[in-house]
């Protein structure tokens, strides 16, 4: 993890080097894998310590890494974001590593039926990698003289009850909520959705989850089922979710196929965070 992890975040904080404006040390949020066989707090720790290594050319404040999985860098988003409105800082880094290759994870997924295959209707490719962005305010952005690559509209979290690998039916309570807090968020008039990138991977329980949010929330998207999934490309990303799809929406804005103004990202974690970000092209962060 963390020879995926430093590689990406040297390259996220490229832009500060030539920024003639930005002389302080940066907050860094890393989201992590649930504690799982094959990942545990231990791990998670060999992580954080690794990441405030005084060698890496990049010098953080903090470094503080967050295991709760798929939705983890969303909710470190959506929390920054409130942060940094609120003045506790002007900027920070955000990102998230997975890998699935160990294995009693492995191991773990194949007795959950959780890995696609002959035995498994309701399986993923796992995957692993890493993203990492920075986050900052529009007055540190011109100190530096940096274009925002893409703007935090709004951003969400919630909680579901009804969690995978339970005899509970799940009914998109936590999913929803949270969708429907960063649309309402959004100026009346600017509230339709025209691009959605999750973490569906070829689970049920996520397929329905979304449907149920597309038969409460339709109203606000152009099209509510035709999102994007990257697993079908580069397999389930785990924790690096929330960041990686940040970075395909940045991406798409900046060579012109965005679908248009709104482009909604989700991802749901196993045991029941769920985190919605709306990025866009206005916005104070």
């Amino acid at each position: 993890m963390l020879a995926l992890a430093r590689p990406a975040i040297i390259e996220a904080c490229a832009p500060l080097a030539d920024a003639g404006g930005w002389r302080s040390e940066l907050p860094l949020f890393v989201a992590l894998p649930e504690y799982r066989p094959g990942f545990e707090d231990r791990d998670a720790e060999q992580v954080r310590q690794g990441l405030a290594d005084p060698s890496l050319p990049v010098k953080f404040s903090s470094v503080t890494v967050a295991p709760m999985g798929h939705a983890a860098g969303l909710a470190a988003m959506a929390k920054a974001t409130r942060e940094i409105e609120a003045g506790a800082y002007d900027a920070c880094l955000i990102g998230g590593v997975e890998s699935y290759f160990q294995a009693d994870t492995m191991e773990w997924l194949d007795a959950n039926l959780q890995l696609t295959g002959a035995v498994s209707r309701s399986g993923f490719v796992p995957g692993e990698g890493a993203g990492f962005g920075l986050l900052m305010s529009e007055d540190a952005c011109g100190r530096c003289g940096l274009s925002a690559l893409a703007r935090v509209r709004s951003a969400s979290t919630a909680r579901e009850p009804n969690l995978i690998k339970t005899a509970d039916r799940c009914l998109g309570k936590g999913l929803t909520e949270a969708v429907q807090a960063v649309i309402q968020s959004l100026d009346e008039g600017t509230r339709t959705i025209d691009a959605v990138i999750c973490d569906v991977n070829g689970e049920r329980y996520r397929a329905e989850e979304w449907a149920f949010v597309c038969l409460r929330l339709g109203q606000y998207f152009d099209d509510p089922t035709a999102y994007d999934s990257p697993a079908d490309c580069w397999g389930d990303m785990g924790a690096a979710s929330g960041p990686l799809f940040a970075m395909l929406a940045c991406r798409a804005t900046a060579r012109g196929y965005a679908k248009g103004r709104n482009t909604l990202i989700w991802a749901s974690s196993e045991r029941g965070l769920r985190a919605a970000v709306v990025l866009g092209a206005s916005g104070r962060v």
